[in-house]
């Protein structure tokens, strides 16, 4: 399938945010335990600052179909060749190899700025994400156990890294 990566901007707020919401309400692969008001975009377009962000746009249809982002792993400059990946699908777009092509093009503009490391934060839930992380040369860094409780049960949160050199 072909997608255009659009950078991440006030636009694409409401359709980013109904992709986030779906993966809030529906599972434990986002995080939050209830559903965000479309104002927490700025949110996100806060942690982006200076890393790339991008909203995934069906070439044909022009529909978002999800969106890929960048940012800091840690604010402390000693961490500076490392960031954090995330990357949402809309489930009607999921196993269309879209992840692939996000993952390509956030490591290739790591590479550019000069990032060696890359983590993805992932529910140890989401068997399908651990998957695709492994598949694609990351490695299992270690586990939180039973840090996160969403519906009523415990999960823990899975650190996988990939060194870009």
């Amino acid at each position: 399938m072909q997608v255009i990566f659009e950078k991440m901007d006030i636009e694409h707020q409401k359709s980013i945010m109904k992709v986030f919401n779906y993966y809030i309400e529906t599972s434990t692969s986002a995080f939050p335990a209830s559903t965000l008001p479309e104002e927490f975009y700025l949110k996100f377009m806060e942690m982006t600052k200076g890393y790339p962000a991008y909203a995934i746009v069906n070439s044909e249809t022009h529909e978002v179909v999800g969106f890929c982002m960048m940012r800091a792993y840690n604010p402390f400059s000693s961490f500076n060749e490392t960031a954090e990946i995330s990357y949402f699908i809309s489930k009607d777009y999921v196993g269309k190899r879209i992840g692939e092509q996000c993952l390509k093009k956030l490591e290739s503009e790591a590479k550019q700025m000069g990032i060696k490391h890359i983590i993805a934060e992932i529910s140890s839930e989401n068997q399908q994400s651990l998957g695709f992380h492994n598949k694609h040369g990351f490695r299992t860094c270690g586990s939180l156990k039973n840090i996160g409780n969403k519906f009523e049960r415990n999960f823990d949160v899975v650190y996988m890294q990939k060194d870009l050199d």
